[in-house]
């Protein structure tokens, strides 16, 4: 029995050897090879964002533009769920300070979207409210121009424009029913 064993094992590890051999010098006689990485990427994939916005300019019954009427900047961070090569959902939130008319409080704005990644370009749409703040509701249409192959590692920086367009409720400052506000608001920062 043993000797059954031993047989078959010197045979098996000839076989090996002469099909290692023989691969590399070319008679045809490939070895096993192991299953090559894929190719794709797997999805859903879990990423992120952080950076600054920027309001340049807000259109409504209190108009202003930046440094004339108010300097107010924000930290963007959101969590990216991108859902294959093209689709993303992204969760942002915005910490609005305001660094002209003090003391002020620090606003939050809380805007989920979809985003379509074009190649050179993403485009996208977020739906938008403003926390402690009279009842508000808002889109914002945004275009992001990421920096490919300038980051480090896994980061990739990039700039966005956005149109925050706002219909927030007029009545607790004596005005009629839903105000609307229109902005332009530039954001920065890196995506990992």
């Amino acid at each position: 029995m043993i000797r059954h064993v031993l047989v078959c094992a010197c045979t098996f590890a000839c076989v090996s050897s002469f099909s290692l051999a023989a691969s590399a010098q070319g008679l045809g006689i490939a070895p096993l090879n192991p299953p090559a990485p894929p190719t794709s990427t797997t999805y859903p994939r879990v990423g992120g964002h952080l950076g600054f916005a920027l309001p340049i300019l807000t259109l409504s019954r209190n108009s202003g533009v930046i440094f004339k009427d108010f300097v107010d900047i924000g930290v963007t961070p959101g969590i990216t769920v991108k859902l294959d090569d093209h689709w993303s959902v992204d969760f942002e939130f915005i910490a609005v300070n305001s660094l002209k008319n003090l003391p002020a409080g620090v606003g939050v704005v809380i805007d989920p979207g979809i985003l379509y990644d074009f190649g050179q370009f993403t485009a996208g749409l977020r739906v938008a409210a403003k926390a402690v703040e009279a009842t508000n509701i808002g889109i914002v249409p945004i275009i992001v121009y990421p920096f490919k192959g300038a980051g480090t590692g896994p980061f990739t920086p990039f700039v966005e424009g956005d149109v925050p367009i706002f219909f927030q409720d007029g009545r607790e400052t004596g005005g009629p029913g839903f105000v609307p506000s229109i902005g332009l608001q530039f954001q920065a920062g890196v995506a990992f």
